[in-house]
């Protein structure tokens, strides 16, 4: 399965705020919903630099990837903030992982952005990290631009709706 991350773990369209880790990266971000552990963006920015990048550069694919990767955070947050981390379990709601449907948030940036929604089965073809940062793209109130970028580079050229079909427009 494809992913269209780069080789330093970022999509290309991730600005510099998050590549030089200040913002919490997209791959952090599929990471710590894989290990159902919640961290604050104030909280990410009190770790060092160097176990930031730790963090990246983990993988964290398989059941042991995940395990080993949620101990490692557990010992990070508890370093950092001498209590344990946030739980954050999943609950078998991971609405990215949904290969059947569009998530409703990706539909709505969609039609907030006029993009024309691409056949479920594009939906389907992309990799789990791919589908989770649309997601969290979609749900977001300031990643617009960001959304789009990812559109394109995932589907190519985002098709544009013609305005009037907008499901807001009465």
């Amino acid at each position: 399965m494809r992913s269209a991350f780069t080789q330093g773990g970022f999509y290309p369209f991730e600005g510099p705020s998050t590549t030089d880790l200040s913002l919490i990266p997209l791959s952090i971000r599929y990471k710590l919903d894989r290990a159902e552990i919640k961290l604050h963006l104030a909280q990410w920015q009190q770790i060092s630099l160097d176990d930031r990048q730790l963090l990246l550069d983990i993988s964290c694919g398989s059941a042991t990837e995940v395990e080993v990767y949620r101990a490692l955070l557990n010992e990070i947050i508890e370093h950092y903030f001498s209590a344990p981390p946030t739980s954050q379990p999943l609950s078998n709601d991971a609405p990215w992982a949904d290969r059947s449907r569009w998530p409703q948030v990706v539909i709505d940036q969609c039609a907030k952005q006029t993009i024309s929604l691409r056949p479920v089965e594009q939906w389907q073809a992309l990799s789990d990290m791919d589908r989770h940062a649309l997601f969290v793209l979609g749900r977001s109130k300031h990643a617009h631009e960001e959304f789009i970028a990812a559109m394109s580079l995932f589907f190519g050229d985002e098709k544009r709706m013609d305005p009037g079909l907008r499901r807001d427009n009465p």
